[in-house]
């Protein structure tokens, strides 16, 4: 098993949330996140590498945004305009 953890930051917060986690692969994260309120943006971590960023936009819809090189390090929660759509079923 593989540790990952995940930044969350929605509306009401002021603070970002850490959510840890063991998982095979990084795709684990979608079901931790799954309920989530929508707004809620979150960065996806292994370690030290950023693995992906993404914005939950309705019931079990993402968007996946564009990873920036410049993001400074975990817990940096930055919402993008530039995404992807991913719906899980």
């Amino acid at each position: 098993m593989r540790s990952f953890h995940m930044m969350m930051l929605d509306d009401q917060s002021n603070a970002p949330r850490r959510v840890e986690f063991q998982a095979e692969s990084p795709d684990h994260a979608f079901q931790v996140a799954r309920n989530e309120i929508d707004g809620v943006h979150v960065e996806l971590w292994e370690g030290e590498a950023l693995l992906a960023r993404m914005t939950k936009t309705a019931d079990n819809v993402w968007k996946l945004l564009p990873s920036n090189d410049d993001v400074p390090g975990p817990g940096h929660v930055m919402p993008n305009n530039d995404s992807i759509r991913v719906e899980l079923r």
